[in-house]
């Protein structure tokens, strides 16, 4: 019996370490959480993914069952959204879900626009005279949400669009904004417009980001913090909820490698320890009796078969019940024997003694 605790250890322990199969793609479209490349999303996928499940979105919206307690990423899309992916969005968010939506001059308007939404991105782009390296990349330093501004000296951008329609709103208040001296456009007014900002929308959100290249790979190391807080930002307040990233309103999307990799696990002692308690739990359960006498116990509550009742319980106390067993028992078996081969073998000298004593009075 110690063989078989040891064995359950053993193989306890083994399926900890043992190494698990991941399958892995590898595309070149621009933010695409599988793009490895420079222009991808992977670092950002990365990070949510240590606040949640990450779920690849790669067919239309309408198809996918979107949990209440879930987040929808939507990077860059460079392609529309149908009026059923938009139904599909709309109940989402009104049952409390969050869609997350970085863009500057692709296609997200139109969901913007079928939603109802207010916010839309706008097909300026902004200028700016703090920046980073060139003016392409303006740094922007007013943060006021303060959950995003945790650790975060300022928020460099590539070549950024700006949020319009919410002006005056509550949606202003908070977010990211860009310097008072910032100009939309060569024509626009200099003034701070919203690069980050957050509306509601039923019992859920739309938040909008107006530049998806803070999220790719290659300004990963720049923004690390931001990204770092704006993941938690987005994150349900369980903790437990889904994060699905918009993968099929990406026009170029051509997987061009599909392959699997085996991650090699570290002995997680924790999960040991409870391995080994479970075992040492059951054998103390088994060993010292206990586990019989539970069995045991149970089986006096389980009620008698009626097959298993005494059918002659209940009879006057007249009646011989030993005769009256021994009768029921030959009309069964058609032989009016009660003793099987004895009783036989008695019968059969009866029959000869009668047959003698017929002989010699004849």
């Amino acid at each position: 019996m110690r063989q078989i605790y040891a064995f359950l250890v053993f193989a306890g322990i083994f399926l900890l370490i043992l190494p698990i199969s991941v399958p892995t793609i590898k595309t070149s479209a621009d933010f695409s959480m599988f793009n490895t490349d420079w222009d991808g999303c992977t670092e950002f996928a990365k990070v949510l993914v240590d606040r949640g499940r990450l779920a690849p979105v790669l067919y239309p919206y309408n198809t996918i069952n979107f949990k209440e307690e879930g987040v929808l990423i939507v990077v860059g899309p460079d392609m529309g959204f149908s009026s059923l992916e938009i139904e599909k969005v709309r109940d989402f968010v009104e049952k409390g879900g969050t869609v997350f939506i970085a863009d500057d001059f692709g296609r997200a308007n139109t969901l913007l626009n079928g939603l109802g939404v207010k916010g839309k991105f706008s097909d300026e782009r902004l200028g700016d005279i703090f920046y980073s390296r060139s003016a392409d990349f303006p740094v922007v330093a007013r943060i006021e949400d303060p959950q995003l501004a945790y650790d975060v000296k300022g928020l460099v951008l590539n070549i950024p669009s700006v949020i319009t329609g919410l002006e005056g709103g509550e949606e202003a208040e908070e977010g990211v904004f860009s310097s008072k001296v910032s100009v939309a456009g060569e024509e626009g007014n200099r003034k701070s417009y919203p690069i980050l900002a957050e509306t509601k929308y039923g019992a859920g959100r739309v938040v909008l980001l107006s530049d998806p290249d803070i999220l790719i790979n290659d300004m990963n190391a720049e923004n690390v913090k931001f990204i770092d807080n704006l993941a938690g930002y987005l994150s349900p307040g369980s903790g437990s909820g889904v994060f699905y990233f918009d993968d099929v309103h990406h026009s170029e999307f051509n997987p061009y490698s599909i392959s699997t990799i085996y991650i090699h696990r570290e002995l997680d002692r924790g999960k040991a320890f409870q391995i080994f308690a479970f075992v040492a739990a059951l054998m103390i359960f088994i060993e010292s009796g206990i586990a019989w006498t539970v069995i045991h116990g149970i089986g006096r509550l389980i009620p008698a078969r009626k097959g298993d009742l005494d059918t002659f319980e209940g009879l006057p106390e007249r009646i011989d019940k030993r005769i009256l067993k021994r009768i029921v028992k030959e009309i069964k078996t058609g032989s009016k024997f009660e003793y099987g081969d004895e009783g036989n073998e008695k019968g059969k000298r009866r029959k000869r003694i009668y047959r003698k004593a017929k002989r010699g009075g004849q």
